[in-house]
């Protein structure tokens, strides 16, 4: 078990260093990605504020001029839907890429009484409101498919890391649940020690949970498939359905509520609402998990999928992703997740101090012996 140890606590090591940065980085976008809500719209900024006009103009006038707006799309989707009467309606915007590493993801907020874009821009850029940029800085890095792969990789290196960290502190486990491990501030190198087996033990479920999350929605990025561009079409498609229309009637099926509608600008296909069931028993398939399917040209109802009826590969991935955002309305579960996201940053920087002061010491080591081994050469030298 010596050994077992041994090779653990080297890989718990060289993984913190090489990975160190990227965790730091996750666990605070992470952490500010919970609150993005509540943090955007706070003390109503220009973007999420309009003069209430008498009449708003129609859903179908704003897609039409997104659409016009946005020749290249490949999908439009309406993203968000008001807050309030004062608030504007999101689209986002699938374009084409270029090569693999492109930004393909836009946002174009549209004032409901005016028709006027009142903010737009690149995910990639600050043009975009912030917490789109910290979005998709988090998900990928800003580089896309790369950056996907980077950050799936990465959430294996702090799974193996945590696997490690149990198998070194194994001993120290069920002390610290108990309260009976306690921080330890005799010296800086002694808190730093206590901080970090503290930490990793009581967010080591929670971690594993947000890692192997955040692995599955990435995991397609090991297959070849997934690194295949999607063709340009030399003209985009406008659906001829009224969405007006389509949102209503989504609207009128019992115990549906529409969060989403995804608009082919491609090619003709289907525009699909997603929502949820209030009558939905299971919370992880809440949010956007169930599809209403309509026809584009004349906007009939074609087809109700809700998420109960899906596959299961479809289910387990749609779970995965509402436990990896924690996109929820209650603030003691937002809570739990900023410190859950908050600790792989602390524990990057207690294991980079804990690390550094052992290569410290591993070099005053060094140093000893090397002056020792002078110090006998000059004895044998004045001996003879």
């Amino acid at each position: 078990m010596k050994k077992i140890t041994k090779i653990s606590f080297q890989l718990h090591s060289y993984l913190g260093l090489f990975f160190g940065v990227l965790y730091l980085f996750f666990g605070i976008s992470g952490a500010l990605l919970v609150f993005k809500k509540d943090i955007e719209y706070f003390n109503n900024p220009p973007m999420h504020y309009c003069v209430k006009g008498g009449k708003t103009i129609s859903l179908n006038q704003m897609y039409h001029k997104v659409s016009e707006r946005y020749p290249g799309a490949r999908q439009i989707m309406l993203h968000t839907f008001p807050r309030n009467t004062q608030d504007t309606y999101e689209f986002m915007i699938f374009n084409y890429q270029d090569n693999v590493a492109d930004n393909y993801l836009y946002c174009c907020m549209v004032d409901p009484y005016t028709g006027k874009i009142v903010k737009e821009g690149n995910f990639s850029s600050f043009e975009s409101p912030f917490f789109r940029w910290l979005y998709l800085a988090h998900y990928s890095l800003l580089i896309d498919k790369p950056g996907r792969l980077i950050t799936a990789i990465a959430a294996i290196a702090l799974l193996l890391n945590l696997i490690t960290g149990v198998i070194i502190y194994r001993k120290k486990i069920f002390a610290t649940l108990m309260f009976r491990e306690k921080l330890n501030r005799k010296s800086p190198r002694t808190l730093n020690s206590s901080l970090h087996r503290i930490i990793g033990v009581w967010t080591l479920l929670f971690n594993f949970i947000l890692f192997f999350t955040g692995f599955w929605m990435n995991k397609s990025l090991f297959l070849p498939a997934e690194w295949e561009l999607i063709p340009k079409k030399e003209q985009n498609y406008q659906a001829k359905a009224d969405i007006d229309q389509v949102i209503k009637h989504a609207r009128e099926i019992s115990n549906f509520r529409p969060i989403a509608v995804k608009i082919p600008a491609d090619k003709k296909n289907d525009i699909i609402v997603s929502g949820e069931f209030s009558n939905t028993h299971n919370p992880l398939y809440l949010g956007k998990g169930s599809d209403v399917y309509y026809d584009s040209d004349n906007g009939n109802w074609i087809k109700t999928i809700r998420i109960e009826e899906k596959p299961f590969s479809d289910r387990f991935y749609w779970m995965m992703k509402q436990i990896h955002r924690g996109d929820y309305d209650n603030l003691f579960i937002k809570i739990l997740y900023v410190f859950a996201g908050f600790s792989p940053a602390i524990l990057s920087i207690t294991g980079f101090f804990l690390w550094k002061r052992k290569e410290r010491k591993k070099e005053r080591k060094k140093e000893r012996k090397k002056e020792s081994r002078l110090l006998k050469n000059t004895n044998d030298m004045s001996f003879t």
